[in-house]
């Protein structure tokens, strides 16, 4: 049952992200979590710090598709991880069509009956020779 239920959020997240509604998006988060994502800083606090970085994305591209890949969910008690790869493609202002596959965890919490985000964890790989991520792999 929670696993079917977190994969729901997960689903209705990923749609709310190709829709760039940002209620939707933020929806999935705990007001208290911590993000380290692909942008800096290392990590941020908070959902307000959430919503900055999301609405920033929205105003880069005038499309987004978003394809969550793999979910693996794990329950249990009032916790679960999930981890999958995600594809992300979007049209930037410019025109110029930009996408990457990114790896995604997330630690969930069932809060008030509710199963939200406090930590995520968005990376992709990185070329240590070079000091470059890596942009261009596929699963």
């Amino acid at each position: 049952m929670a696993e079917a239920l977190i994969r729901q959020r997960v689903e209705d997240w990923a749609k709310a992200l190709r829709a760039k509604d940002i209620d939707g998006v933020m929806s999935l988060y705990a007001p208290n979590n911590i993000a380290f994502d692909i942008t800096p800083p290392l990590r941020y606090f908070g959902a307000d710090n959430k919503r900055r970085v999301w609405q920033e994305v929205f105003a880069r591209f005038t499309g987004i598709a978003y394809e969550v890949c793999d979910l693996n969910v794990m329950t249990h008690g009032e916790l679960a991880f999930v981890h999958s790869l995600n594809h992300v493609k979007g049209t930037l202002a410019s025109g110029h069509i930009t996408g990457l596959w990114v790896r995604w965890t997330a630690c969930f919490r069932r809060i008030d009956g509710v199963w939200l985000v406090v930590h995520d964890h968005v990376s992709v790989p990185a070329d240590l020779e070079h000091g470059q991520a890596v942009l261009n792999l596929k699963p």
